[in-house]
């Protein structure tokens, strides 16, 4: 009975499926036996038939001639043991791959994402470093952004305060953020897209 897992698979020539194809296939002609064990058995062959094999050598056939020599030059029992795989090997060695393939890449992503992670972490430790020292010019300019009623405004607003609240919290005067937070809702509670903003960042009163 099929294979219910794999449903279409076996007519899909997939990157996966040919790359294990690719690895499990071996050249027609390749033998481990002597050269002169393969000579030794082409002058055993009876002459009518090395003639009738020369003649669909001449009628382009050279191809085939030579598969056909070297399978039954192998032998019967050659197939099993030469490497080959059945379809639903190679559909399920082809699987594997294609499982292996993307656990690498979301592992590349992982840590691409961690990466990005630790640099934007690194940056703000060096913003917030920087702000350390300008806290009142950096209120200033919240309130002057707030002032100007423009939605790009009132975002940038809501970065800088997410900024000196982090730097609050960092320095351990969140006591002191909160009261300067609640007055600053406060004066402008009349600006409910503002409010809006403050709202999602988690710009609220403790």
């Amino acid at each position: 009975m099929a294979d219910p897992r794999r449903g279409n698979k076996a007519l899909r020539l997939d990157a996966d499926l040919i790359g294990v194809a690719a690895e499990a296939s071996a050249p027609l002609d390749r033998d481990e036996r002597p050269e002169a064990e393969l000579a030794g058995w082409i002058a055993a062959l009876p002459s009518a038939e090395k003639n009738a094999l020369l003649l669909q050598v001449v009628r382009g056939h050279g191809a085939q001639v030579r598969a056909e020599l070297m399978r039954r030059f192998r032998g019967p029992g050659k197939a099993a043991g030469d490497g080959r795989r059945t379809a639903g090997e190679l559909l399920d060695a082809a699987e594997a791959r294609r499982v292996e393939r993307e656990r690498l890449a979301e592992k590349r992503r992982v840590q691409e994402r961690e990466e990005q992670e630790r640099a934007a972490a690194i940056a703000r430790e060096k913003r917030l470093d920087e702000l350390a020292s300008q806290q009142e010019r950096a209120w200033l300019e919240v309130n002057t952004m707030i002032d100007t009623r423009k939605p790009g405004e009132y975002d940038a607003a809501v970065l800088l305060l997410k900024d000196l609240q982090a730097l609050a919290t960092r320095e351990g005067s969140g006591d002191v953020f909160g009261k300067r937070l609640v007055e600053l809702r406060r004066q402008h509670l009349r600006k409910p897209s503002l409010i809006e903003r403050f709202d999602r960042a988690g710009l609220t009163p403790a």
